[in-house]
């Protein structure tokens, strides 16, 4: 994302995994908060990331966050990360809106545009700051981590100082998202520096929520479809039907249902999921450009997996998905091989029967697995199943934990 930023990323990678190993150059901050830091939720139990929100930064948030409030919104954190003792704190300094036109009442993605909109306005305003992490809103929809905010943070914020705030300015809740023993989590409260004004700048409520798997996230989706993506404030009242008699409503209804459910069917969900999937896969695309995602690891970036980000850590039982690019000449076909971190044998997971620029590679059915490291491996072959020597493989590491 930066200078500073970039190199410890790539110190990251090659560690293999999120940890608070990669925030040993950070500079040490003292312990204790000025007397008129004001807590927003509860104190924050140890191997959380301590969060300083300056009122700046907080007025600059809200004030984007209302801008439009029948879309989501969002953009960068930007700041200094510090150690303290075994912790770490994040003094969020200011934040610079994402200018993008691929937004909507349920979505929020970050461009290419984008991204090179928030780099020259960082490096005007604020060129001695660090992205520290991100913000976007969820008006009217409640404050959580969907399974593609996941994505987004996983791909371009894994340092284990990145921080994600999601607002909900309609009903004037938020919280803080963060990686806790390596996985995302949300975090129990931030801090507000009384450095302007006694009194808060902001009137949101800290609540207690959760990250969603993807199970959940496409369920939400789709009663937001089903739903028309508006916010019960911002719908019309009653409309024609409403006047007709009872009985003629009824007609109606019995003449309509069959047509509507297949629209529901076919609006509501098909075409809505193909709309986030594309969405999806610009953000992934845009990340991976951004911030060379898993680049040590696979050095082709002809046969390179995008998600998931080597390091990362899954419970066991679950099932991987992994998605990226296959393109390479030659190529038959692509293997995903696993093995246990330190053995030698590879293990055949899943394959692929077709070149991909970006999509789903394959899968990894961890049931029978045993909780611990293990390396990923995504090759080419040709006719034979002999890997092309033209091709480097695509190696990740992955954890599995209980």
């Amino acid at each position: 994302m930066n200078s500073a930023s970039t190199s410890s990323e790539q110190a990251g990678r090659e560690n293999g995994r999120i940890s608070h190993e990669d925030s040993a150059h950070l500079p040490a901050r003292p312990s204790s908060l000025p007397a008129s830091a004001i807590l927003h939720g509860d104190p924050l139990p140890p191997g959380q990331v301590i969060v300083l929100n300056t009122q700046t930064s907080l007025e600059q948030i809200r004030a984007h966050s209302v801008s439009n409030l029948q879309s989501e919104l969002g953009g960068v954190l930007l700041g200094r990360a510090y150690r303290q003792d075994d912790g770490l704190i994040v003094e969020v300094q200011a934040a610079i809106p994402a200018v993008t036109a691929d937004s909507g009442p349920v979505h929020f993605t970050f461009t290419a545009d984008a991204w090179s909109q928030i780099h020259k306005d960082k490096e005007a305003q604020y060129p001695d700051l660090d992205i520290v992490g991100w913000f976007h809103t969820h008006p009217g929809l409640q404050v959580f981590y969907s399974s593609d905010d996941v994505v987004v943070h996983t791909a371009a914020f894994r340092m284990p100082w990145h921080v994600g705030l999601v607002v909900d300015p309609l009903n004037s809740e938020a919280c803080y998202f963060g990686w806790v023993d390596g996985e995302l989590a949300p975090l129990a409260g931030f801090y507000e520096l009384a450095d302007q004004q006694a009194q808060s700048a902001v009137p949101w409520r800290v609540v207690k929520t959760e990250v969603w798997r993807e199970s959940e996230t496409e369920a939400f989706y789709a009663a937001q479809a089903a739903d028309g993506h508006v916010h019960p404030a911002f719908r019309e009242p009653a409309d024609w039907l409403d006047y007709l008699p009872t009985k003629m409503q009824a007609a109606l209804a019995a003449g309509v249902i069959g047509f509507l459910l297949s629209l529901i069917l076919l609006f509501g969900w098909a075409i809505p999921q193909t709309r986030r999937a594309n969405q999806m896969e610009s953000v992934l695309l845009t990340l991976a450009q951004e911030t060379d995602l898993n680049a040590a690891a696979c050095p082709d970036p002809r046969l390179r997996i995008l998600t998931p980000v080597s390091g990362y850590r899954f419970p066991a039982g679950s099932e991987i998905v992994f998605v990226g690019t296959a393109v390479a000449p030659g190529a038959a076909r692509y293997q995903l091989e696993t093995r246990f971190l330190g053995q030698m044998e590879w293990q055949p997971t899943d394959s692929l029967g077709r070149d991909t620029k970006l999509g789903k590679l394959g899968s990894w059915n961890t049931k029978e697995a045993l909780p611990g490291q293990y390396e990923a491996q995504l090759t080419a072959v040709d006719r034979n199943g002999i890997r092309l020597k033209t091709a480097t493989p695509c190696r990740i590491i992955l954890e599995l934990s209980n």
